[in-house]
Formats: C-alpha cells, structure tokens, sequence
C-alpha cells in the first residue's frame, strides 16, 4: 500500500502524474462518466451485522453445542456493492452519502455552463476514505497574503468508515493520496473555506440543500476573502501581540489561581507565541491577519485534548466558537494601535 492507496483503490490525475506514480493520467480534463468510471466505479451500500452465538448442548446429554449468527441490533456494515467487502461499522443512525450524491455536488459547485475541470479522484485504503478535487474556473486570491497563494482546488472529501464527516473545502493542496487529503483537511479549516456535513438523519436533504448553495459558494468564499483583506491591511502596534495574547488566553484572579492553573496558562502562552513569532506568523506580525492564524494554529494542534479522537473532531469537524473570538480581538488590537 503507498500512500493509502490499495490495489482495490482507483485514482486519476489530469495532465501531471501523482508523485508516488500511481494511478491514470489524463491528457486533459476527462467528462464526469470517465473520471467516476476510474475514481470510483463502486459505490457504498448497507449490511446486516451478525455475531456468532455457541448454545451449550442440555446437561446430560451427549448433543454437540449449537452454532448460529444473530444480527447485532443498532449497527450494521458498510460495504462495497462491487466486492462486499467491509468498509466500516457504524450506527444504524448514520447516513451515507453515496459516491454518486459526491459527484453530483462536484458538477453543482460550477454552473457557468462549461463542463467540470475534475483534476483528480479515487479513493484511499479500499474505499473507506473517498475524494473527488475540481480545478476552479476562477482561483482566488487574497490580497495582501505575503504567501501569494492562489485557491486553485475546490475538493470533496467522505469516509465510509464512520471516521468522519462529509466535507468541502476550497484549497490549494491538489489531493492525490493520504497525506495530501490530510493536508487539504488542514489548509480549508485554516483559512476557513471549508463546510462539513456529519452523517445525521437528515443529511440527504442538507445535500439538496447544499447543492443549491455550492450555486453560490463564492458568496461565502467572498466573505472570507474581504474579512482576511480587512485583516492584513489592519496593522497592529509592536506590543498589541502582548496584549491580544492577555486577552485570548487570559489568566485568572490571582486570588483564586492554583499554582497548576497558572502553569497552565504561561504554557498556552507560550506555545501561541511560538506560532506567532514562527513560520505561521512570518511576514504578518505586525498585522491583525497574523494575531488570527497563530490562534487558529494553537487552537488546533497546541491545545490540550482528552483524546486524539476529540482533537480530530475539534479540529477537523466543528467550527470553533474561540476562532471568532480571536478575530474580534484582532480587530480590537487594531484599532487601538494607532
């Protein structure tokens, strides 16, 4: 297995070649009944769950014990319809969304009346992680952004496994294996251009619903764009950094601080410092764009969590109220800067 791809997983890429080799190249942009024929020519489907159950043969007797299988009530598979082979154990109230509904929101996200750039597709560890990545017709950039990154990929990313929600994220990472999906997971939720839809009763008409508003995704995209111009153009004080951090990660009465509280703060403090005054914060310290992304950084990967199942949803899942905290608390930082 190289990068999460399997000999049961199919992938393609347009023109330039995944960097572990795999997979078909297209010359150009393939139609969709072409590429989903690669990416995914199988789709998920539902299966009892059994368990098998031993009956001791009656005291005195000389019977064999009985074998049989009984279903395993609230759970069920998810399988392959092609191999049946098991993808995940979930609960009986978790919903799938097909690779087919996938395809369908990709072909939604564009409506200028010009077929989809599908850049690249497949799935990942047989089928139990699935993407499907479009190349926009018109990338976006943020002015200002010392990176100078444009946001050339819109990507659907799904789990059949019950390891994650339903996803779309505009992005600059061009999915071609495991990592790569991670990568895309962590640069949308970063810059905030991702939405998540978990597998809930009523997810399909939340995708009918989101197949009328990718129509209109820009709107939103735009919106983080303007609030992120807003941001880097707003300069910030040499000390304001000092003072947003007393206010972000506040310390609390020193007459009723344990001494393991305090510990803990100076830590947090620390470790928010570190992202500032590092490669996160390189070229933005003096701006309130920069007092924002190292928050988003400590908030994901340098806050403490009870597990790593917990830091996985907080990071990747739910939207974090303390992410609009930080934002109001740059824009504060700003104007009373100057």
């Amino acid at each position: 297995m190289s990068a999460g791809l399997t000999t049961s997983d199919g992938m393609f890429t347009v023109r330039q070649s995944a960097w572990h080799g795999l997979g078909t190249v297209f010359d150009d942009y393939p139609k969709r009944a072409e590429a989903q024929a690669i990416a995914h020519p199988w789709d998920v489907a539902e299966a009892p769950l059994y368990r098998k159950v031993t009956i001791p043969a009656p005291e005195g007797t000389d019977l064999d014990p009985i074998e049989k299988f009984e279903i395993i009530e609230g759970w069920r598979q998810n399988i392959r319809n092609d191999d049946e082979s098991t993808l995940g154990v979930v609960a009986e109230t978790y919903t799938n969304v097909t690779n087919n509904e996938i395809w369908d929101i990709a072909e939604a996200i564009e409506k200028s009346g010009s077929d989809v750039m599908f850049e690249t597709a497949g799935s990942l560890n047989g089928g139990r992680q699935v993407w499907v990545l479009i190349r926009l017709e018109e990338p976006i950039l943020v002015t200002g952004d010392p990176r100078g990154e444009t946001i050339p990929y819109f990507a659907l990313q799904n789990s059949h496994d019950g390891s994650g929600a339903f996803r779309g994220q505009a992005t600059t990472t061009r999915i071609v294996c495991q990592n790569t999906a991670r990568m895309a997971d962590m640069d949308a939720q970063a810059r905030g251009t991702e939405f998540t839809f978990r597998h809930s009763k009523n997810v399909g008409e939340r995708i009918e619903q989101a197949k009328e508003a990718l129509a209109g995704w820009r709107e939103s995209i735009a919106n983080w764009q303007a609030q992120s111009e807003k941001l880097i153009s707003q300069k910030i004080a040499p000390l304001a950094s000092a003072e947003f951090l007393d206010r972000f990660i506040p310390m609390p009465p020193v007459n009723i601080i344990s001494e393991r509280v305090r510990a803990n703060v100076e830590r947090d403090r620390k470790l928010w410092m570190e992202s500032f005054q590092g490669i996160t914060g390189e070229g933005l310290q003096d701006t309130s764009y920069g007092l924002v992304q190292a928050s988003i950084e400590f908030l994901n990967w340098h806050r403490r969590a009870n597990n790593e199942e917990t830091r996985f949803r907080r990071t990747f899942l739910t939207r974090d109220a303390l992410v609009s905290r930080a934002v109001e608390l740059a824009n504060d930082a700003a104007k009373f800067s100057f």
